[in-house]
């Protein structure tokens, strides 16, 4: 495996290099690879971001992880969550009675770590962002816009926070307020380069969307959702496809600002998502499973890029890149260097297919508990076409089981490694571990050797685990509760 490790000094004028693009970067919340329409939606049309695909290029191998605080720490430090040690997300609490004890995780990114922003604004770079963090323990960057005296995000390189929140503006997630804030950040930039962090809430549960388009897709015959956490049994509901159309809508908002000011030559602009979809409010398939979950549901993404006169119109990648990828890209584009260790490689080859880029492992730490998405602590290794996932000492089996076990599947005792093949089985269904043992063994001994490079941190067993209420993360609490009293 190779790492970008660039130790080189930082260009001290580099906001007189022209050749420098603004950089646009779109991330979408809980957004499935098969969301938009040109990955195959055929349940709502999305004509701006399949516009946009059309004037760039559109990856079919692009990775985040598998759930929302270790994927947008990976993007702002190039890290993956194995070596910063924010390998889950800030606030969920582990179930204390559970077969295993997570190792101890970073609950907040610091500035010396995040250094994206820094980075840029160092190379010349404006630097903006608007809203969802979740890298501290705060879902919203504008409930941080005055904390430490209103110091916060320049601390992490920002010039610029803006006010959207969800709360504010629940009528739709705050999709428009982003873009306003984003919109008007850009027209004060200046002549500067700029970097535009614009992080969406949508599609993310609770579902929101304009009045409007939810009685659109309604009248089409969508169901109305019963439930703003969204049911399985209901999906896809009229609420979720308007939240799909409005953000769509939004981020054409956006790009036709960039035209009107005759930025879109000069922007480098990106549309990902943080993890996979929620697969109970909609279908990731062909992928297995969804969000939270080793399988390519819960980790394949996608990822639209668009650089004029670098990227050619209506191409595709089938190269396998993941977040950790956009901090030595964007150091690429703006002639930025750092002296941190990145565990990510500039796509920019890929972009102006002037070549490939020279890895050989795609890798994932997860060792900790989300049962709601059928999950326990794991590992994940990629390798050419061939994946294998680990679990550590339990794992969930969705057959044979009664909701009094628990209500997510029966928990089997014992560490489990499965082998697939992508380029043959790209829905994960046949298991090859045991017919495919030097594979197995290759990719075992590689993950291994990944451990020891980024110093991942293990589960142990837990000897107050309880296998009747396991999956319970609220049981320790009321007991503390109880001693209390």
């Amino acid at each position: 495996m190779i790492h970008c490790l660039v130790l080189l000094l930082v260009v001290l004028c580099p906001s007189l290099n022209a050749a420098q693009p603004n950089i646009l970067h779109i991330v979408a919340d809980d957004m499935g690879w098969t969301a938009l329409s040109c990955y195959g939606n055929k349940d709502v049309v999305t004509p701006n971001l399949d516009r946009l695909a059309g004037q760039g290029m559109r990856f079919t191998n692009a990775y985040a992880d598998a759930q929302c605080s270790p994927t947008r720490a990976a993007f702002f430090s190039g890290q993956y969550g194995a070596r910063s040690g924010v390998f889950k997300v800030i606030h969920e609490q582990e179930p204390p009675k559970a077969f295993l004890r997570i190792p101890v995780a970073n609950l907040e990114m610091s500035p010396e770590v995040a250094t994206l922003a820094t980075t840029l604004r160092r190379s010349g770079y404006t630097t903006g962002l608007s809203g969802k963090w979740h890298i501290a323990n705060n879902y919203s960057a504008a409930a941080l816009r005055e904390h430490d005296g209103g110091n916060y995000f320049d601390r992490y390189g920002f010039d610029f926070c803006g006010a959207a929140s969800e709360p504010a503006h629940a009528e739709d997630k705050a999709v428009t307020a982003i873009t306003d804030d984003i919109i008007g950040f850009i027209e004060k930039a200046g002549e500067k380069p700029w970097f535009a962090y614009t992080a969406h809430f949508t599609t993310h549960t609770k579902l929101n969307a304009p009045k409007a388009l939810v009685e659109k897709h309604a009248a089409r015959g969508y169901k109305r959702s019963t439930a703003v956490s969204a049911k399985y049994a209901e999906r896809p509901t009229a609420e979720y496809l308007a939240m799909l159309e409005h953000l769509d809508s939004e981020v054409g908002r956006l790009l036709a600002k960039l035209d009107e000011r005759k930025l879109s030559d000069r922007t480098f602009v990106v549309f990902t998502s943080d993890n996979g979809g929620l697969s109970r409010m909609a279908s990731c398939a062909p992928l297995r499973e969804g969000k939270g979950s080793p399988y390519e549901g819960g980790i394949r993404v996608p990822l639209i890029v668009r650089w004029p006169g670098k990227v050619k119109s209506g191409s595709e990648c089938d190269v396998p890149v993941h977040t950790v990828d956009f901090y030595p890209t964007y150091a690429a584009l703006s002639g930025a260097t750092t002296a941190q260790k990145l565990d990510g490689l500039s796509l920019v080859p890929l972009l102006e297919q002037t070549g490939s880029i020279q890895r050989d492992i795609l890798a994932w730490h997860m060792p900790t508990y989300t049962p709601m998405y059928g999950r326990t602590p794991c590992a994940v290794i990629r390798k050419g076409d061939w994946k294998l996932i680990h679990w550590f000492g339990d794992y969930l089996d969705p057959q044979d089981f009664t909701p009094d076990q628990t209500p997510y599947g029966k928990l089997v005792i014992g560490p489990r490694t499965e082998l697939y093949n992508l380029g043959d089985d790209l829905s994960e269904t046949r298991d090859l571990f045991i017919t495919h043992p030097d594979k197995a063994a290759e990719l075992r001994a590689a993950l291994e050797a990944w451990w020891i490079d980024t110093g991942a941190g293990f589960p142990t067993q837990n000897p107050d685990f309880d296998e009747r209420t396991w999956w319970d993360t609220k049981e320790g609490a009321r007991k503390a509760r109880g001693k209390a009293k």
